[in-house]
């Protein structure tokens, strides 16, 4: 049987945690061309993350973009996720395999990067948006 007691320092326990779980620097943002476009032409720096569900690559990329953001570094960054298998235009646009990473700064392309699944390539084709 569980006491009151468990119950409210449980309940304590689980509100700390929320309350003090660090906020994130950045999202990723489903990729939406105008939103996307805007930006870009705009000269902010933009990441697109071309992935595929099913893409254990991609998946790998996922988990280190994920691992990154609470780093306030990327905080300036806007990054999307284009859908590999529901944005087949978009794909043929950007030209490039899934478990792609496609980096913007100053309104153009400045960084492409297939397949990268180390930690220390995924994070320094996104440093040269900084």
């Amino acid at each position: 049987m569980i006491s009151r007691r468990f119950l409210l320092g449980a309940s304590a326990a689980l509100a700390t945690g929320f309350i003090s779980a660090p906020a994130l620097a950045f999202d990723v943002l489903p990729y939406d061309k105008a939103t996307a476009d805007k930006l870009i032409a705009s000269g902010k720096p933009v990441v697109l993350h071309v992935y595929a569900s099913w893409c254990l690559q991609c998946h790998m990329q996922k988990s280190i973009l994920e691992s990154i953001q609470g780093d306030k570094t990327y905080d300036k960054i806007t990054f999307f996720r284009v859908d590999y298998d529901g944005q087949k235009d978009i794909v043929k646009a950007l030209d490039c395999p899934r478990s792609t990473l496609v980096v913007y700064k100053g309104g153009k392309e400045i960084n492409r990067m297939s397949w990268g699944v180390t930690k220390e390539s995924v994070v320094n084709s996104v440093n040269t948006a900084l």
